[in-house]
């Protein structure tokens, strides 16, 4: 059956979500289904529409408010699908969807609880949960909710790249990539940065976020917001010390680059890095357990690099290309499509 797309947002920052989005449009348009994304309201998130634009993405903006909200989708046929991203667009289009008895499709992503108003918020879209057809991005999330299945997070698959040799002695560049809040563990990566300051590991960090401010930056070459493709050429190593995750975008995308990944065992990860294998995973989130796992790559052999990095280009190829995802949003678009057809 015939249907569009409508991936709904509230965005402020570039994180997982904004890159999932455009990996999800990317992946419509190649199925030839027709999706836009739609913001809750706009917070001048320039670099983030930037990319949209160098995509070729439509997007737009409601109001801020459910009153607008509801306006803008009785502008679009049944057959546009509603699909949320992030709690407030999902607790939102599931309101306005119950309003005009239209289906709504949720994708949850955060690992973490979050505290204060977004600890509440973030317990309350599980609850609503109940009134959408759901994905969740770690088999942990869909525990929490109703109506919940696993969709592992894709990117666009072009082809293997080309690996760069990396010789035991030569300077290796560690990198964190992702917002600086505290459930990502921006502290962590900069804690063990310090004790290798006189080492021939170099420390860059990638990213903006509410810690900005915080975190001493001296430690590390700090960039701010770059684009994807000038980070993959600078790194050697990525690092995820976060403290709660769903199934990061990075991680895909710098073993889709041949970039080595360093891990915690949160979320999904631990289901796609094997210790030794396709990277390195840490036992805890701490500076301690990440200085161990960094002392490791200094003393692998180029041999064995090489051998993670085909491994892990290899599980990208065979898993993470979309394939397999399009398949379950395509089956839980028509499903939901069908549901709200009236009968007759």
């Amino acid at each position: 059956m015939k249907y569009s797309v409508i991936l709904f947002v509230d965005s402020s920052l570039i994180g997982g979500i904004e890159s999932h989005l455009i990996a999800m449009s990317k992946l419509l348009e190649r199925y030839n289904i027709m999706s836009s994304v739609l913001f809750y309201q706009d917070h001048n998130n320039r670099e983030f529409y930037h990319r949209l634009e160098k995509a070729n993405i439509t997007y737009g903006f409601a109001g801020g408010n459910l009153k607008s909200l509801n306006e803008i989708l009785k502008m679009f046929p049944r057959s546009a699908l509603l699909h949320t991203h992030g709690y407030k667009a999902s607790i939102m289009g599931k309101l306005v969807c119950r309003w005009q008895n239209r289906p709504c499709i949720s994708t949850y992503h955060a690992g973490e609880a979050g505290v204060g108003k977004v600890y509440f918020y973030n317990k309350l879209d599980k609850l609503l949960s109940y009134f959408s057809l759901n994905f969740a991005v770690s088999n942990s999330l869909t525990k929490e909710l109703y109506n919940a299945e696993l969709l592992e997070n894709f990117i666009a698959v072009k082809k293997p790249t080309k690996l760069r040799t990396l010789r035991s002695k030569q300077e290796i560049n560690i990198g964190f990539v992702g917002r600086l809040s505290h459930e990502k563990g921006p502290d962590i990566f900069i804690e063990a940065a310090k004790h290798f300051a006189s080492t021939n590991l170099n420390f860059h960090m990638f990213g903006d976020g509410p810690m900005v401010n915080e975190l001493d930056l001296s430690a590390v070459n700090y960039h701010g917001q770059c684009e994807q493709q000038q980070i993959w050429q600078q790194l050697d190593v990525l690092v995820i010390c976060s403290r709660a995750e769903g199934l990061p975008m990075v991680a895909l995308e710098a073993m889709s680059h041949g970039v080595l990944v360093i891990a915690a065992a949160v979320g999904q990860l631990p289901h796609i890095i094997n210790h030794l294998s396709n990277g390195l995973m840490m036992g805890e989130s701490s500076a301690q357990a990440l200085q161990k796992q960094l002392k490791n790559v200094e003393m692998l052999s180029t041999e064995q690099k090489q051998y993670m990095l085909n491994n892990a280009q290899k599980l990208i190829q065979q898993r993470f290309s979309g394939e397999q995802q399009f398949k379950q949003l395509d089956r839980v678009y028509n499903t939901s499509l069908l549901a709200s057809l009236p009968n007759f």
